[in-house]
């Protein structure tokens, strides 16, 4: 399956995400929604998106941005990873 064709897939799945999710995460919608194309795709694929496929599957321009997001994310407790390894992202 191509990344354009599980990206439709992630997207169909996960439309459902509102203002009471978010708020009861503690999470902005964007990071809910990265939050959970994240889990999905794990949950899919048996292991976690690279910087790139994070960035595609999320419309973002940038791997700086995808940093950012899993930084935040990382900080708030919602995923943890192994810094010395790729593809590690743990959802928590």
């Amino acid at each position: 399956m191509g990344l354009t064709q599980m990206l439709k897939d992630m997207m169909t799945n996960i439309k459902g995400i509102g203002k009471g999710i978010t708020s009861k995460k503690g999470l902005t919608q964007k990071q809910a929604k990265f939050l959970e194309v994240l889990r999905s795709f794990i949950k899919q694929n048996g292991y976690s998106p690279s910087y790139e496929e994070m960035k595609q599957l999320n419309s973002m321009t940038s791997k700086s941005n995808v940093s950012e997001y899993i930084k935040n994310l990382k900080k708030r407790g919602y995923i943890d990873f192994d810094a010395y390894c790729r593809r590690t992202v743990v959802l928590l």
